[in-house]
């Protein structure tokens, strides 16, 4: 039985497979449900609080669903506050964490070792695959160093599935990885590849989205709650547009380039001491 407040960690080392775009979505969700919800934003890429920003310009602040927040994830010390946080504050049942695509370092390593969930999107192709896979490993290599102090229950989420891509040999591969995760977590149903899911407001949740979404989310969200019921009712938020929407560069740089955000990789290492004299 999960207790309340619940921590719920979007995290793969592979980026691109929709991390932040389902830890929105799942916000909105359970928003939907009548769940006290908050999102922190520990990517150093801010996506999330980037496009909170944006959304409050379009929308104004009256219209939020959920708080986000970025807390600094930086170290052992800074996620012991953020913990601290979660357990302190009784005003929400869940806190979604977006984390930075790495692979599992010290401060992830603690955020992930207080989860009560782990929530890893994967594409059903052979190189998110073959990363997927070794992150698995990690977080089993890390449960089993563990023991009992890592509780997390792990779901993976096939996202951006495209039925129509996929020769005889890579469909039957994509059934045998379905199979071979299952032994680690729970794998959910697919989430289909549309244009509608390319873009993301953390102020309006568009109704095809969360079509697509709900199959998968209802697994989680059973497994938390016991049943796919809401637990309270959710007012719809009156929401009038403030202004033209102004692209976030860190949604325009796929689109531009042809690539991938920018990952932690090209962040210096920890520690650092910033121009102001302050450790980071």
């Amino acid at each position: 039985m999960i207790k309340f407040p619940v921590i719920v960690t979007f995290a793969n080392q592979k980026g691109g497979v929709g991390k932040t775009t389902l830890c929105v979505l799942f916000a909105h969700y359970l928003v939907s449900k009548g769940v006290r919800v908050r999102i922190f934003d520990c990517d150093r890429q801010m996506s999330v609080v980037r496009r909170r920003k944006a959304d409050i310009d379009r929308y104004g602040g009256d219209a939020v669903p959920f708080p986000v927040d970025s807390p600094k994830a930086r170290n052992a010390e800074d996620v012991f506050r953020l913990v601290e946080n979660v357990f302190e504050n009784q005003d929400f049942e869940i806190t979604l964490i977006d984390t930075p695509g790495l692979v599992i370092n010290e401060p992830n390593k603690l955020i992930l070792q207080n989860s009560d969930m782990i929530v890893v999107p994967f594409h059903y192709d052979k190189m998110t695959l073959s990363s997927t896979s070794t992150f698995i490993m990690c977080l089993d290599m890390l449960k089993r160093d563990l023991g009992n102090e890592m509780r997390a229950l792990l779901y993976l989420i096939p996202n951006l599935h495209d039925g129509r891509i996929g020769t005889r040999s890579e469909l039957m591969l994509w059934e045998e990885a379905r199979d071979i995760f299952s032994r680690y977590g729970i794998v959910t149903p697919r989430i289909s590849r549309v244009s509608s899911m390319e873009r993301i407001s953390t102020v309006i949740p568009l109704d095809q989205q969360i079509r697509l979404v709900t199959p998968a989310f209802d697994k989680l969200y059973l497994d938390i709650f016991g049943n796919i019921n809401p637990i309270r009712m959710a007012r719809p938020p009156q929401i009038e547009q403030k202004s033209v929407e102004k692209h976030v560069i860190t949604e325009m740089i796929p689109e531009l380039t042809g690539t991938e955000a920018p990952s932690d990789q090209y962040f210096e290492p920890e520690n650092k001491t910033s121009t102001d004299g302050e450790s980071e």
